[in-house]
């Protein structure tokens, strides 16, 4: 299996507090941190919708190092992780847009950390999903742990200020705020439908991944 873990979580939000009252119309009787709590909410959904990191933030992402390459017949569900038997050339990065890779360890049996040299690989940022590709002479780390043997540490996101993210995306986040304000309190257990107009602003910037289960992310911190 593989891990992704947020190490530092992003310090703003898409949507100013401000913003948020506005396209609400809220009275002043309503506590800041109820509007903050709709915010990230929002943002949180939009992130899980689209398969994208909004705002930068930094990740430690953890693979599995596994030698055989056909996996046990009783095994149910997808392995993941680089195989170091295998012709793999390249990791993919489990949080889209890519800003950065800061490093890549790796974990002998031991449990002892070593920095898997640079030299070895370079970083592809420039798609939808980022990689770490492996250079021609390039080799992946050997004698490995099995569980979490490799930690990429990186960073994600549009950038630090909210006018970094796409205004479709932002202007979703309002929509979906909305959304939640006026169905709050809802306990007829009937099904509600999302306004048509959340998905259309947000399917452009929706990433599929294939050939892989979706990576679960692990919050420690979020915004201070």
């Amino acid at each position: 299996m593989s891990g992704l873990e947020i190490v530092t979580g992003p310090t703003i939000e898409p949507i100013s507090r401000t913003e948020g009252r506005e396209h609400l119309r809220l009275d002043d009787d309503i506590d800041d941190s109820q509007i903050r709590s709709y915010i990230t909410a929002s943002r949180m959904w939009a992130e899980n919708y689209t398969g994208r990191t909004l705002i930068s933030t930094t990740y430690a992402q953890y693979l599995n190092g596994y030698i055989d390459t056909t996996p046990d017949p009783y095994w149910e569900g997808t392995i993941t992780g680089p195989s170091l038997t295998s012709n793999i050339s390249e990791i993919e990065l489990a949080a889209s847009p890519a800003i950065s890779v800061t490093n890549v360890k790796y974990f002998k049996d031991d449990n002892t950390e070593h920095t898997w040299a640079s030299s070895n690989y370079y970083v592809d940022i420039h798609g939808d999903v980022g990689k770490i590709v492996l250079r021609d002479n390039g080799t992946f780390p050997s004698d490995i742990r099995a569980a979490n043997g490799i930690k990429v540490n990186f960073v994600a996101g549009y950038g630090t200020k909210p006018n970094s993210v796409p205004e479709p995306i932002r202007m979703a986040i309002l929509q979906y705020m909305s959304f939640m304000y006026e169905h709050r309190g809802d306990d007829e257990g009937r099904a509600i439908s999302l306004p048509p107009i959340i998905p259309t602003l947000l399917n452009p910037y929706k990433i599929m991944r294939f050939g892989s289960t979706p990576y679960q992310k692990i919050y420690k911190t979020g915004i201070s």
